[in-house]
């Protein structure tokens, strides 16, 4: 709010300046503009969305790991941290050039991170007990790398005759 507030003072500002001499200007605040002191000039929801992106053609599992509480990556990556609550079947399985989201509580992510993925194999590249390979472990951390109310998006994608794992953050 106080950036707005700040940018429509700064337009009036230069309109008054553009205009000629002797012209009569009144400003009327919009009624629904009000200051909050405690506000820190941008949303504060209490998600986080992740976003999956696979970018191969191949199946997908990507190994999303959450945990409430700071972790280290060996404590992160234990099985019960593992969220699938999205995907195909609500299974944390992606299909080939496909993608999917969900959003939890920060409270839920104070760690976030995947072991890299795993990527089908076999002809059709849907066999995901054997894999043809994985992507890069990343292990994220709030109020470090991402804050409350950003999205994570992971990206799965093919590079050369392997395969890699991104991630970006955007507020």
């Amino acid at each position: 709010m106080p950036t707005q507030i700040l940018l429509r003072a700064v337009a009036l500002l230069m309109m008054i300046t553009l205009l000629p001499g002797g012209c009569a200007i009144s400003f009327n605040p919009d009624p629904n503009d009000t200051v909050d002191p405690n506000d820190t000039g941008g949303p504060a929801p209490d998600e986080i969305t992740i976003r999956v992106v696979n970018a191969s053609a191949n199946t997908l599992d990507p190994q999303i790991y959450i945990a409430g509480q700071p972790v280290t990556a060996a404590e992160l990556f234990a099985s019960s941290n593992k969220f699938t609550e999205y995907g195909v079947g609500r299974l944390g399985l992606i299909a080939g050039n496909d993608s999917d989201s969900f959003t939890i509580s920060c409270a839920d992510a104070r760690v976030v991170g995947t072991t890299g993925g795993s990527f089908g194999g076999g002809d059709d590249g849907n066999d995901l007990t054997e894999p043809a390979g994985t992507g890069r472990q990343l292990v994220l951390t709030q109020e470090l790398v991402f804050y409350c109310g950003d999205q994570i998006t992971f990206t799965y994608s093919r590079s050369g005759d392997g395969f890699t794992t991104t991630f970006d953050t955007d507020p």
